[in-house]
């Protein structure tokens, strides 16, 4: 048997050690208590029936000794009838010893108080069982009363059923080796049986196994592991494939500001530049590292908003209309260079979040709005209250519950639109619509990924409409929440 042990030397690991123990335990509890009941059984019936022989034998003698003219008579008769394995005794009416087969009846004391003596006079006939601390045996007493008042009395010794249950200790411990043999053998054969068609699972397809009913538990839960983990691989897979792109596509995208910067520059540095173009190369450089900065702290907000780690620890009611507003006035300056009227409308409406990420977002959406518009263009931003749909799912991966109703985010231009096949690709990193033009719009192609994390981020969702050569609409849906309570 092959047990193995953790912790507690009780603590069995071995299937075969476990089964061993547990039937080895069963045997000896089941023969032990059968042994028990048995020797009990036996005891009491060889006892009942040894009591009744011993007070047949005494109504016996006692018929034998009703014929006998006096004392001396019946002395002589129960000497003759003592066979030396029953001890007989005549006792008188006065309770004095006439004959005893095993002692001299002129030493012994009077017996006019024993207890087989009074039932017998009172009866007729009794019958009583003494212990004896010493022998630690019992003695049975068999009286019958005599026609002329005397009483014969029989008697015998016998084992207590204490002592005759230690008399079977040692026949129990060759009963329980042997049980302990015949269980290690059971055990073994157990375990090979129970242990075959768990050797042979097939860990690879779960589900495909022919095993115990008892071990589908286990089964389905591996399962599911397992399809986890193949989720998580796929998503692991994609992060990285993700993350080499995203540094392919920074690298790039930085690659072409550097060279003109440091082509610039090094113009500059060699005295290489007229005077009076040195205001126009420097404004170049100047546009480059803008451009530069602004893809730089786009990285840096996906960066942060990739991270796993990043937990809600900071959100409280956000009113986006106030933050739609503050967002307008920033961009009024970029918005004036482009010729393009911004507008936002809309009543307080709150959302719980973070308000860095959701102003991030807002502004992307307008700035987007105002960079891809034409001269004398408008973008329109309305914050609004509505109702969820009951039947339609809102939310990344199923209902959101929205007790408050919902806090809706449209932006419409009057762009250039997007053509249809693209418009499943906006929200990747660094993607254009038209990559000919992104020089003269000055996006870093990062903004909608932006928007697209923060909304997800915010559990909200987003949608997109678009006709060419009249403009977009992006619609954005969060759950709305009550405003706090000024204190």
């Amino acid at each position: 048997m092959n047990a193995r042990f953790s912790g507690s030397p009780l603590k069995i690991k071995s299937l075969s050690g476990r089964i061993f123990v547990s039937f080895l335990a069963f045997v000896s509890v089941a023969l032990v208590s059968v042994a028990l009941v048995l020797t009990a059984v036996f005891y009491l019936f060889s006892a009942s029936d040894g009591e009744s022989n011993l007070m047949r034998q005494a109504r016996d003698a006692a018929s034998m000794l009703q014929d006998s003219p006096d004392d001396q008579a019946k002395v002589d008769e129960l000497e003759v009838q003592f066979d030396g394995e029953i001890r007989y005794t005549l006792i008188n009416s006065d309770g004095d010893v006439l004959f005893d087969s095993d002692a001299d009846e002129h030493s012994m004391e009077n017996h006019a108080d024993r207890p087989e003596f009074i039932q017998a006079r009172e009866r007729g006939d009794a019958l009583t069982v003494r212990y004896s601390d010493t022998l630690q045996t019992d003695t049975v007493y068999a009286a019958v009363l005599l026609d002329d008042g005397d009483v014969v009395r029989l008697s015998e010794s016998r084992a207590s059923l204490v002592a005759f249950m230690g008399s079977m200790v040692f026949p129990a411990v060759i009963v329980t080796v042997v049980a302990a043999v015949l269980a290690f053998v059971v055990s073994r054969v157990l375990t090979r049986s129970i242990m075959k068609p768990i050797d042979a699972l097939d860990f690879s397809s779960p589900l495909e196994n022919e095993i115990y009913e008892e071990m589908d538990p286990l089964l389905f839960r591996i399962d599911e592991q397992q399809r986890q983990l193949k989720q998580q691989n796929i998503e692991l897979a994609q992060a990285e494939s993700m993350r080499r792109d995203f540094s392919s596509n920074v690298s790039h995208e930085m690659k072409t500001p550097l060279q003109v910067i440091s082509g610039y520059a090094e113009l500059m540095k060699n005295d290489m530049i007229e005077p009076e173009d040195r205001r126009k190369f420097a404004g170049l450089i100047y546009d480059e590292a803008q451009a530069m900065r602004l893809l730089i702290n786009d990285v840096l907000t996906l960066s942060r908003l990739d991270e796993t780690t990043l937990q809600q620890t900071d959100a409280k009611p956000i009113d986006l209309s106030a933050l739609a507003r503050r967002v307008r006035m920033r961009l009024e300056s970029f918005a004036a260079d482009k010729v393009v009227r911004v507008k936002v409308t809309g009543e307080p409406a709150y959302i719980m979040g973070n308000e860095t990420m959701a102003e991030e977002m807002l502004y992307n959406l307008l700035e987007n709005g105002i960079r891809y518009n034409h001269t004398g263009g408008e973008v329109h931003m309305a914050i609004t209250r509505e109702q969820p749909d009951p039947h339609g799912l809102f939310g990344e991966g199923g209902r959101l519950a929205a007790p408050n109703g919902l806090v809706v985010v449209r932006v419409t231009d009057t762009g250039r639109g997007i053509p249809e096949e693209y418009r499943d690709k906006i929200f990747e990193r660094f993607f254009r619509v038209d990559k000919s033009r992104s020089k003269d719009t000055g996006g870093t192609g990062l903004g909608l990924a932006i928007v697209k994390h923060v909304t997800l981020y915010h559990h909200g969702t987003i949608e997109v409409e678009s006709e060419e050569g009249k403009g977009t609409t992006f619609t954005l849906r969060f759950a709305a929440v009550e405003p706090l309570e000024e204190e």
